[in-house]
């Protein structure tokens, strides 16, 4: 029965939204969760079943059931519109207008059922219980994809799901491993859901202080490092650009001449066209941003790559910015 389950969730639309309407259907699936993490016993077969179900059906959950999201939402008295003056609702400026109070109580309902079940925070501890447990990679794969899909998009839900993940519920320590798993898909998942996280300004300083070091050891190993796979030396790279343009002195600490050698390399590698263009503008950022031109200069190699503007890389990527 968990296997039809499976294969239904990661159909079309209509039939996650018929799954998530099922009576008693996501209560079951996390009560099962829970009591296997209560015994000690993550690598169940059917707990692998049941994270990649909940996995499936938290797919455009905010879109697609935005009721679930309500409770997280700032407060909206006097706002008409999430523009604010001339800026637009990505700017930095509004994205803190959207902002979760961690320091509220968490959302009134701690028994939730059905669908409120798929975002709430006993959800998310859960899955993170089960990345620190379980030594099966799909079920590692289900459980962060799944937290992926909660902070995938650029509204206050996801920003109140990244916030909850890392100041409530303490994520990031369960990323290293991740990060350094040798399974190419578990790791790309690993990413985007930093990617993620890394888009929430207010958290920007804790995920640099925490994750930074590893990702850009990551970058500075080169693309055997990271699966060869080129979606991930891109979620990589832009995710590195935009901790370092968030936090410039906790980046500084990381600058070295194997991070900017390695990022010349690939934004030449054609073999990866998304990394070879997100490793540009990773080594245009560090080349132009006053913040990082004093730790530049200081790097023999670095400085021979960033002093002349027609260098490759860096020509490449003001092409791209242009």
């Amino acid at each position: 029965m968990n296997d039809v389950c499976r294969n239904l969730s990661c159909a079309q639309q209509k039939e996650r939204c018929a799954m998530r309407e099922c009576s008693g259907l996501i209560d079951a699936l996390m009560s099962y969760i829970q009591s296997c993490v209560a015994e000690e016993n993550p690598d169940d077969k059917s707990v692998e079943n049941c994270t990649c179900i909940l996995h499936n059906l938290t797919f455009q959950l905010e879109e697609e059931s935005p009721g679930c999201f309500r409770k997280y939402a700032p407060p909206t008295e006097g706002k008409k519109s999430p523009t604010v003056g001339c800026f637009s609702p990505k700017s930095n400026k509004v994205q803190k207008q959207f902002l979760f109070d961690v320091n509220r109580p968490m959302p009134e309902d701690s028994n939730p059922t059905g669908e409120n079940w798929l975002n709430h925070p006993k959800a998310m501890q859960t899955y993170l219980s089960l990345l620190g447990s379980s030594q099966k990679d799909a079920t590692l794969e289900a459980c962060c994809g799944a937290l992926q899909n909660l902070t995938a998009t650029r509204g206050p839900g996801s920003n109140a799901m990244s916030q909850i993940l890392v100041q409530k519920l303490g994520a990031l320590p369960h990323m290293s491993s991740l990060l350094k798993s040798p399974n190419a898909s578990l790791q790309k998942t690993a990413t985007s859901l930093l990617n993620n996280l890394s888009r929430t300004n207010g958290l920007q300083t804790s995920i640099a202080k925490q994750i930074l070091p590893e990702l850009t050891g990551l970058l500075s190993s080169g693309p055997r490092e990271m699966g060869k796979n080129d979606d991930t030396i891109a979620t990589t790279c832009n995710t590195v650009r935009s901790l370092m343009l968030g936090d410039p002195e906790v980046s500084k600490k990381v600058i070295n001449n194997e991070l900017v050698s390695s990022l010349a390399d690939l934004s030449e590698n054609r073999s990866f066209p998304k990394g070879s263009k997100a490793a540009s503008l990773l080594l245009y950022s560090l080349w132009n941003e006053k913040s990082f031109q004093g730790v530049v200069k200081k790097l023999g190699l670095a400085k021979s790559l960033f002093v002349n503007e027609n260098t490759s890389a860096v020509h490449r990527a003001m092409q791209i910015i242009e």
